[in-house]
Order: C-alpha cells, then sequence, then structure tokens
C-alpha cells in the first residue's frame, strides 16, 4: 500500500468541507487534481470513500470508518514533520558534552553560553570529568562528543583537533620570573615548580628529553589537577606550569603568563566523537560555536 500525505489531505478536506468545490479552494487544488487524488486513495485502500451525487457528497459506510484513523495518521506524520523541523531549526534538540574540569570550565562553559543565548530551546549537559575517563563516556554513547587534550585513543574514536595551547608558566606578580617575557625551560631549575604529575611524567618530560636530553626538572610540588597548582601558584608556593587555556582560572588566583621556550611545547585539544554515530544538528552547531570559542 502506498498512500500519501497529499491523499490523505485531500481526503480529510473533502469529509470536512462535504463536497470538492470548497475542498479544492481550500487546498488550493483544482476539482480535477483533488477528485484523482481521493480516486487514487480509494485505489489503494480498496473501497470507495465518498457517495456521489448530482446534489451531494457524502462519506460512505467505511469511509466514515476510515475517517477517525485518516485523521490520527495524518496528524501524526504532520507532528513527526514539525518534530523534524524543529530539530533542523534548532528549535528542539539535545547536546551532551564530555570535557575534563578545566577545559569544562575554562572553554565548554563560555561556549554554552554563546550557543544557550542563540538556540535557547536546546538542551545543554555538561559531563566533566577527569581527564582518563574523558572517552569512556563517548564510548558507552552517553555524550555526543568530548573535548580535550590528546589522549591514547585506543577506541579508535574519531579525532578533529581544536586547537593547540602552548605551555606557559604561571606565577604571581612577585614572583622572581614574572616579569620575563619568556624563560626557557633550562631556567626553571632554580625556582620552586609546581607539576601535575600524570601529565608531565608521561609527556611533557619525555617531549623535553627528547630535544634536550640532558635538561633535567625537579619538581617542588605535585598536585594531581591544574585547579590545585593554580592555587598553590596563587598562594606564593611557586609556579606551575599549565596550558594556555587555564588561563581563565589563572586570571581568578591574579596570576600572569610566562612564555616557555627552548623548546615550545603545546598541548593539542581535540574533539572526539564515535565514527558510527553522525552528529545532531544542534550537536554540529555547537561545535561551530566552540571552535569561535576556541579561536
Amino acid at each position: 500500500m502506498n498512500i500519501t500525505l497529499r491523499q490523505l489531505r485531500a481526503f480529510l478536506a473533502v469529509a470536512r468541507g462535504g463536497g470538492f468545490t470548497e475542498a479544492a479552494r481550500e487546498l488550493n487544488l483544482t476539482q480535477s487534481a483533488l477528485s484523482l487524488l481521493v480516486k487514487d486513495l480509494e485505489a489503494e485502500i480498496g473501497f470507495r470513500l465518498f457517495d456521489r451525487t448530482t446534489r451531494r457528497v457524502v462519506l460512505s459506510q467505511p469511509g466514515a470508518e476510515f475517517l477517525p484513523a485518516a485523521r490520527q495518521i495524518f496528524d501524526d506524520l504532520q507532528s513527526a514533520v514539525r518534530s523534524a523541523s524543529d530539530l533542523a531549526t534548532l528549535e528542539k534538540g539535545r547536546v551532551r558534552i564530555c570535557a575534563p574540569q578545566m577545559l569544562a570550565c575554562t572553554l565548554i562553559a563560555p561556549a554554552m553560553a554563546r550557543y544557550h543565548a542563540d538556540h535557547p530551546k536546546v538542551e545543554l549537559k555538561l559531563v566533566d570529568t577527569l581527564l582518563g575517563n574523558m572517552l569512556d563516556a563517548v564510548v558507552a554513547g552517553e555524550v555526543d562528543f568530548a573535548v580535550g587534550p590528546d589522549r591514547k585513543n585506543d577506541a579508535h574514536l574519531l579525532r578533529t583537533p581544536l586547537f593547540q595551547s602552548p605551555f606557559a608558566l604561571w606565577c604571581r606578580s612577585d614572583h622572581p620570573l614574572a616579569s620575563c617575557a619568556s624563560v626557557a625551560w633550562s631556567q626553571l631549575a632554580a625556582h620552586s615548580i609546581i607539576i601535575m604529575e600524570s601529565d608531565f611524567s608521561t609527556r611533557v618530560l619525555p617531549e623535553l628529553q627528547t630535544q634536550d636530553p640532558t635538561l633535567t626538572l625537579t619538581p617542588s610540588y605535585t598536585v594531581g589537577f591544574v585547579s590545585t597548582g593554580l592555587g598553590m601558584a596563587g598562594a606564593g608556593l611557586g609556579a606551575v606550569i599549565a596550558p594556555a587555556y587555564v588561563a581563565p582560572m589563572a586570571q581568578a588566583f591574579n596570576l600572569r603568563c610566562v612564555q616557555l621556550t627552548g623548546p615550545q611545547l603545546s598541548r593539542e585539544v581535540s574533539v572526539y566523537r564515535r565514527p558510527d554515530r553522525s552528529l545532531s544538528p544542534a550537536a554540529a552547531k555547537f561545535l561551530e560555536v566552540l571552535k569561535e570559542t576556541a579561536g
């Protein structure tokens, strides 16, 4: 059976108006075109919908029984079309984002605010998590995508680079290095340095020693979270090494940014998502806003 929306609309218009003349005017069709649509529908369902005389058009007995079902089908189809239209035009929808704590507050939160201002009817959900657990939510299908530093991608997720964030030294204005535009990594040996152990020992230090095997760096404090390191630097316990994207949080502790050179290292922040799942219009638009915010 191949019933079309136009056929149902034609049938309902004739039933509602009690004739083809008024229904044709309502649908902006010729009477012959309208009559053809009704005949095609009758051929599909196998019975006459209207009893026609020279003076009037009335529903046949099976036509009257079919009318409630036709109305329900038509209403359901229109509702589905409206729902699809709302999704496409961002009048409804949902976006689920996962990010480690620091990026969640310095990048994702501002992007959410910009997005919500333009698309207030789209539901936004942010899952802030540990860096090591970031990709698990993507694999499990709990979020549309994750945003975070370059990670070992055992799950073979689709990774799209978002931006590069150079490592910097963050310190108080009274720190001996605060007035420097840039400092070399080798200069840090004489100062109290705070590092994030999980990232520094496994990634940053090996990268440094690849370029300069003689370089050694012994931190004074080792922490698990960037926010803790920034707080310690703000308390005057030393200078913390962290990517430039921590700037909004670093400002809360009145920390200055000093460029690290010789060599200059960066952390790449990427978007991770499952290759077997396409993004909804709402999620795709959020990525556009995210790129603008990060840019």
